[in-house]
């Protein structure tokens, strides 16, 4: 018997699968500005929560319902805690 996914698990899911998406967005307009194709953690967080992202890409609508219910800080906190490494490339 599977058990059900907490909120949390289905908000981290939709993190990782948005940053999968995303990414490669991310970091080709980096490396057209010039820019070291690199992140630290916060700002792939940030990129995350940004705008709908989530929503358009993270394919779990109840969990977003539940996480726009958030505050700043717990949204932020809930999504940093999905991505394990500090940097990203």
């Amino acid at each position: 018997m599977s058990r059900e996914k907490t909120i949390e698990e289905r908000i981290h899911r939709m993190a990782l699968r948005t940053w999968n998406i995303i990414a490669n967005d991310v970091f080709r307009c980096m490396e057209e500005a010039g820019e070291k194709t690199e992140l630290p953690k916060g700002q792939v967080v940030e990129t995350v929560c940004d705008a709908d992202y989530m929503l358009t890409n993270g394919g779990d609508e109840e969990a977003y319902r539940e996480w726009q219910k958030m505050s700043y800080e717990e949204k932020t906190k809930v999504v940093a805690d999905a991505f394990p490494y500090q940097t990203y490339m």
